[in-house]
């Protein structure tokens, strides 16, 4: 009976230990994610512009390869850097010259909008106080919010020096990558603590999900603009242009942007056509951001990238909370391919990716065989 009586006391004590040893490692997690947090925030200003310098590398290798085979690459890297400043600088000229020149009709029809907002609300007869105080209110809410994101653009770039030395830091490490990507890809999957295959995979797998999943995002995106603004040039909804670049860049962040982007619109055609455009616009909006939109980028990333559409949502609240709009657009894929590498790990991924050249050594070669013609 005694030694019994032992045997449990030993049993229930190496249960209370093991319990506490993952209960200091899980505290160990967290104080060492709240450490990483804090210094990447400290740091913010140039973690964000070295992201994207990755995702732009990852995203536009290829091209770098095929020019590649008429010139020397590091020649071909600063092609694409150049291209890229090009392509960057007219988008932004043409968005923002455009919104500028159309500022006052902006403000003219989204206080339109909030005007038969606030009649609608008072035939309702909802107590909320009458129609006039009603628009006031949300017309300060609305210049407030200005205000705000005027301010947080002020303060994020408050200074010039600050905001170009992110942009050179971007650009520099942009081309360093796309000049050496292959030997880069390599080193990194020979250090992530696996086997060099296993690491080259799992890299692959990061530059193919990355790929797919803007790639899709950005043809659908480009479609779902053009039919948004299609149907307000057919309803002579005016501001046709600015919806659909409002529309297509929102829509890099999903959910929250397909809610601006509509909120947008619709406020527009309620201000300029009334109710039944508004309605009209609500219909085409939520069609093609739920339907077409689905459609396409199912199709074009061949179903890689199919998660449950909660795991979606959840994935960009949090990549919101932590890392802010950046982290919202790049949650989807980064929750992907974390699924892949969990799978390829513990060798449940059955479907095999298609030969990427610019992830193995080049013209298909192995992933180990680096090559090295800058």
């Amino acid at each position: 009976m005694s030694n019994e009586h032992e045997v449990i006391v030993a049993q229930r004590d190496d249960a209370l230990r093991v319990w506490g040893i993952r209960s200091w490692y899980l505290v160990g997690m967290l104080v060492l994610a709240a450490l990483v947090i804090a210094a990447l925030s400290a740091i913010s200003g140039f973690v964000a512009p070295m992201v994207i310098a990755v995702v732009l590398a990852m995203l536009f290798a290829p091209a770098t390869d095929w020019l590649a085979k008429f010139m020397p690459t590091v020649i071909a890297a600063g092609v694409v850097l150049i291209g890229l400043m090009l392509v960057c600088v007219l988008v932004l000229t043409l968005v923002v010259l455009g919104i500028a020149d159309q500022a006052a009709e902006i403000g003219d029809e989204l206080r339109a909008g909030l005007d038969d907002i606030g009649a609608w609300l008072d035939d309702l007869g909802w107590s909320i106080g009458d129609s006039g105080s009603f628009v006031d209110d949300l017309g300060s809410i609305w210049d407030d919010s200005s205000e705000g994101v005027s301010s947080y653009v002020g303060t994020a770039f408050s200074s010039a020096a600050a905001f170009v030395a992110g942009t050179f830091v971007a650009a520099f490490l942009l081309y360093l990558l796309l000049a050496d990507w292959h030997r880069i890809v390599h080193w990194v999957g020979s250090h992530l603590g696996v086997r060099p295959d296993v690491g080259a995979e799992i890299v692959r797998d990061a530059t193919w999900s990355m790929q797919q999943y803007f790639l899709a995002l950005t043809v659908s995106n480009a479609i779902v603009a053009t039919v948004v603004a299609l149907t307000a040039v057919i309803l002579g909804v005016p501001l046709a242009f600015t919806i659909a670049v409002v529309t297509f860049l929102t829509a890099y962040i999903p959910y929250l942007g397909a809610i601006f982007s509509g909120a947008f619109a619709v406020l527009v055609a309620l201000g300029s056509g009334g109710l039944v455009d508004a309605i009209i616009i609500l219909v085409v909006v939520l069609f093609a951001q739920n339907v077409i939109e689905t459609i396409l980028r199912t199709k074009l990333s061949e179903g890689r990238l199919q998660i449950h559409p909660i795991l979606v949502f959840g994935s960009t609240v949090i990549g919101a909370a932590v890392a802010g709009l950046l982290g919202a657009a790049l949650s989807t894929p980064l929750t992907a391919l974390a699924i892949r590498v969990y799978g390829r790990l513990n060798g449940t991924l059955e479907d095999e990716l298609p030969d990427v050249s610019f992830a193995a050594g080049g013209d298909g070669a192995p992933a180990d065989e680096v090559r090295d013609d800058g």
